[in-house]
């Protein structure tokens, strides 16, 4: 078996204030689209979800994991993607260059307030065990578990990097969208059902 686990960790600022921030990435659905390497295979509901990471490595080695997962709009103005349990997951094979096998899959933002912009925590981690491609069978294990961790730490890093940098590029076309009859709704169901009041700051100067 191959061990694969990886994780990564960046904090980068968005170019918005707090509440639109948080409904922009609170459309998980729509975010999700937005990471390297995974793709949504199916849709169980509004906030379930089927992933697919998939790559090719050493230039013939297609590897597919697959994971399930559920998003929650938290208190504290935090979005967590985390594994879905209840279904059927995928069984897991190998081929002469191929492996693949059911995973998991998470991921936190945090949002923090800045003004006119929004500092967001993000990490990621992703873990599964692979059956050994058939072409590799013959490789020590041990050096194919470090030759498939340091593949892994790289494409961890890729996606995180890759979500960022498309996320914010895609948000202006997002923000023409919200200015449609929908927009009020959509900011209100993203709110966090106790989430801090980002207006009470001001709200208590105006009572003083």
């Amino acid at each position: 078996m191959i061990k694969v686990v990886g994780s990564s960790r960046r904090s980068f600022v968005f170019p918005a204030e707090l509440p639109l921030a948080y409904a922009y990435y609170g459309d998980v659905g729509r975010l999700l689209n937005y990471l390297p390497y995974i793709c949504l295979v199916r849709a169980y509901g509004p906030d379930r979800f089927r992933l697919l990471y998939s790559s090719t490595e050493l230039g013939a080695y297609n590897i597919r994991i697959y994971a399930d997962v559920q998003t929650t709009l938290e208190e504290g103005w935090v979005v967590r993607v985390h594994p879905l349990s209840g279904h059927e997951p995928v069984a897991a094979q190998a081929g002469l260059h191929s492996s693949m096998a059911q995973g998991s899959f998470t991921s936190t933002s945090v949002f923090k307030d800045e003004g006119l912009q929004t500092r967001i925590e993000y990490s990621l981690q992703l873990q599964a065990q692979l059956p050994l491609p058939l072409g590799l069978r013959f490789m020590p294990g041990g050096m194919v578990n470090r030759i498939a961790s340091s593949i892994t730490k790289m494409r961890i890093r890729d996606i995180v990097q890759g979500f960022i940098e498309r996320s914010v590029d895609a948000f202006p076309h997002w923000l023409e969208e919200l200015e449609s009859d929908h927009a009020q709704p959509i900011l209100l169901a993203a709110q966090p059902a106790s989430g801090p009041d980002p207006n009470s700051r001001e709200k208590g100067l105006e009572g003083g």
